[in-house]
């Protein structure tokens, strides 16, 4: 009986030997099949792309990424993984391939910064497409912003009223006038003598502020020297013309630099509300207003320099 129980025992013990050993080869063979016949793990996986500026990838280098990872687990070598596009490198690829690139013209591909976000100058673009007479009031506009932009008598007087008068001033737009007056009226039964009254110059509303609007005759003197004179009677009658007038802003000839600088300035004056109104000037008031600035802002002007000055107490 005892030679019958250990019989049995023989027997297990030499079949759990087996299993064990034929386990252990079967797991080893397995193994080595398996990776005899699969690429290597590293050509499966991507290699790892340089770090980006943004921290992340944009939509095509993902795509792509995709379809390499893809193609690297079907057996594709490794050179092809590591040509995956990164950041904002642009992909490559036939025109039938790959969707044209997005174009923002504030983020060019080789990240140099622009002034995208700088607005444009509407008065530079509004005077541009004026022609010439818009080339003759850009020319006086820079000059009155380098005086208001400077620290001078001049544009302490107009701090006055307006803490940044260049920035106010930068706001404002023109308009030209065509049919304005034209010409130079003497104006007689008055009085005692003939008073003449000039074209107007330019105008705008009085208190007007940022934004406003400059109308410039064009017959003006702003952009005349001289204006036919033109009689006028205050009983009414028959009308005559005879011979021409200089015309002239304060000291200066009409058709100058300093002439349209000192009325820019002088309408600029009545926009912030430093000048008093002077419309229709039948009593001097805008001599008197241009007299204001010339005080404050003469020296400045006459800094400027070129032709047209003629010599005045002032």
């Amino acid at each position: 009986m005892s030679s019958a129980r250990r019989y049995p025992r023989a027997v297990f013990a030499f079949f759990v030997l087996s299993v064990l050993f034929c386990a252990v080869g079967f797991s080893q063979t397995s193994r080595v099949v398996r990776l005899s016949a699969d690429p290597p793990l590293v050509a499966s996986l991507p290699a790892p792309a340089p770090p980006c500026a943004n921290g992340s990838l944009n939509s095509s280098a993902d795509s792509n990424a995709s379809f390499h990872v893809q193609a690297g687990m079907r057996g594709t070598n490794i050179a092809a993984v590591e040509s995956l596009p990164a950041c904002d490198t642009p992909s490559t690829g036939s025109a039938s391939e790959l969707p044209p690139p997005m174009v923002d013209p504030c983020k060019p591909p080789n990240a140099v910064r622009t002034d995208c976000d700088v607005p444009a100058d509407a008065a530079q673009l509004q005077l541009a497409a004026m022609g010439k007479p818009g080339q003759t009031i850009s020319r006086a506009r820079e000059k009155v912003l380098e005086i208001l932009q400077s620290s001078n008598a001049c544009s302490a007087w107009f701090q006055q009223k307006d803490p940044n008068p260049a920035a106010t001033f930068r706001t404002l737009t023109f308009d030209l006038d065509r049919k304005g007056d034209e010409y130079v009226l003497e104006i007689r039964d008055l009085g005692p003598g003939e008073v003449f009254r000039s074209p107007y110059v330019a105008r705008v509303m009085q208190a007007d502020g940022s934004y406003a609007t400059i109308t410039i005759n064009a017959r003006g003197a702003f952009f005349r020297a001289q204006a036919t004179i033109q009689e006028v009677h205050k009983e009414g009658g028959p009308t005559a013309f005879r011979g021409e007038r200089t015309l002239r802003v304060g000291p200066y000839f009409g058709d100058t630099l300093p002439a349209q600088v000192a009325t820019l300035l002088h309408e600029f004056g009545h926009l912030i509300d430093l000048l008093p109104t002077d419309r229709d000037d039948l009593d001097g008031k805008s001599l008197h207003n241009t007299d204001e600035v010339l005080r404050n802002c003469g020296v400045a002007i006459d800094a400027l320099g070129g032709r047209g000055v003629f010599s005045v107490a002032r």
